[in-house]
């Protein structure tokens, strides 16, 4: 004979109960001007690709190119985040979220900017950016600490031999012309990376050199900047910072962007189906 324990069984029932409460009461975030045009179960489709496909692409604080804004708000703000204000109503394109923690003598703020569609609420970029308090505090030892993290969760950026080879060259310096050049030389070029590296290449001494570990560092003005790269460029992840002795490094901050053009460009262009999600969590 099985013996149930009334107890339990009440306990798990009602907190059944609450689950399913929490589901059907909307998120604050769900009546914010900036937002609650948006269905928070919402998903995007790739045309081209079906959801069982999975995702290979990167993604910043588990944030990804083409998420729904609305549910990574949430989600971000579970987790400790706090919604900054939201300007332009119902024609709102971008939010901020921001994460703050005490860091040697100052304040840490990793502040997380998200970009999307104002129609469909999808994702088109995203990035983080990481500021001291105190901005002009040696930024040295934060670049070196979140850089090694960038590492240790992606794996190492190009390298400089990756960039030799695409532009055709062998010394340890490539101008990012000649780079775009051999991007464009390709058997199947990608339109999408020429153009994400001719934005970046804003004067003839704009170019490549390797740093100590031979990965390629990017010199662009004032910026200095590391790559890395899925399925031949098609999704491109930033680390950027300024030159400590060229300007300012606190008040650009760190910054980590996401990009992947062809993907935003069919968010841009309503090329995308969405559709309420039809599984059920309890």
């Amino acid at each position: 004979m099985i013996k149930i324990n009334m107890g339990l069984g009440l306990l798990l029932a009602s907190s059944m109960l609450f689950s399913c409460f929490a589901q059907a009461t909307p998120h604050d975030f769900e009546h914010l001007s900036g937002l609650k045009r948006f269905d928070k179960t919402s998903l995007f489709i790739h045309p081209n690709r079906s959801e069982s496909d999975g995702d290979s692409g990167f993604n910043i604080k588990e944030v990804k190119i083409a998420d729904n804004v609305l549910k990574q708000a949430i989600q971000l703000a579970e987790q400790g985040g706090v919604l900054g204000r939201i300007r332009g109503g119902a024609a709102s394109d971008k939010i901020k979220v921001s994460f703050f923690q005490p860091y040697i003598n100052s304040r840490l703020e990793q502040r997380l900017e998200l970009y999307f569609n104002k129609d469909n609420g999808f994702i088109n970029q995203l990035s983080a950016t990481y500021f001291l308090q105190d901005s002009y505090a040696d930024m040295s030892v934060l670049r070196e600490q979140t850089f090694s993290a960038a590492v240790g969760k992606y794996g190492p950026p190009i390298s400089m031999q990756q960039v030799l080879k695409i532009s055709g060259q062998t010394k340890n310096e490539v101008k990012l012309k000649t780079f775009i050049k051999g991007l464009s030389a390709q058997d199947k070029p990608n339109l999408h990376a020429i153009a994400y590296f001719e934005q970046r290449n804003i004067s003839k001494s704009t170019e490549f050199i390797a740093d100590p570990d031979q990965y390629a560092l990017l010199f662009t003005g004032f910026d200095r900047c590391y790559f890395w790269e899925v399925a031949q460029f098609t999704e491109i992840l930033s680390f950027c910072y300024f030159d400590q002795t060229g300007a300012n490094a606190g008040s650009r901050g760190i910054e980590l962007q996401l990009s992947n053009l062809g993907l935003s460009g069919l968010i841009e262009q309503g090329a995308v189906q969405s559709k309420a999600s039809s599984v059920i969590k309890l």
